[in-house]
């Protein structure tokens, strides 16, 4: 599929097919990249995007408690 290249203000853009922007299901914010003299467009990860989906799947664990004392907790901290 071709496009045009494009002056948009003081820069340059192409328009993407909508049908094109929904196969590759991406919205808003994306990465580009050059390499071997081709542009690469990628979606942006968003590190945080499925952390309460994992949280709700998460079961609770005493291994994530750590109860331990040390010699500052038992000697020099005070309330």
């Amino acid at each position: 599929m071709k496009s045009r290249i494009t002056k948009i203000g003081n820069s340059k853009g192409i328009i993407i097919p909508s049908i094109l922007l929904k196969e590759f299901g991406v919205e808003g914010e994306v990465n580009l990249e050059v390499k071997d003299s081709q542009l690469i467009i990628t979606k942006v990860d968003h590190p945080r995007q499925k952390w309460a989906e994992a949280i709700q799947k998460a079961e609770p664990s005493d291994e994530l408690i750590d109860d331990s004392t040390n010699d500052f907790d038992e000697e020099e901290w005070t309330w």
